[in-house]
């Protein structure tokens, strides 16, 4: 039978994981529709407490909270996806 510290030690392994997970997922979606730093943030924002979310609905739920044609290049704004 474990003892408290080595519950609470597993418990914050957990976590560990859990956030670098998230963070994991949360770079491949910036990455994917071309976030900005202000979008980053606020992605993040509606996905903390949430960490076990899906890379799938976390992609979905960034592209329902920002704009699809939104980056702006040399020949004017472009589709982000």
């Amino acid at each position: 039978m474990a003892n408290r510290k080595e519950d609470e030690d597993e418990e914050k392994k957990r976590e560990k994981e859990n956030r670098e997970s998230a963070q994991k997922k949360v770079d491949q979606v910036v990455s994917a529709l071309s976030l900005t730093k202000d979008e980053r943030r606020q992605l993040h924002e509606s996905i903390t407490g949430n960490d076990y979310m899906s890379y799938q609905k976390m992609l979905a739920l960034a592209k329902g909270m920002f704009d699809p044609v939104h980056v702006q290049s040399s020949k004017g704004e472009k589709p982000r996806w």
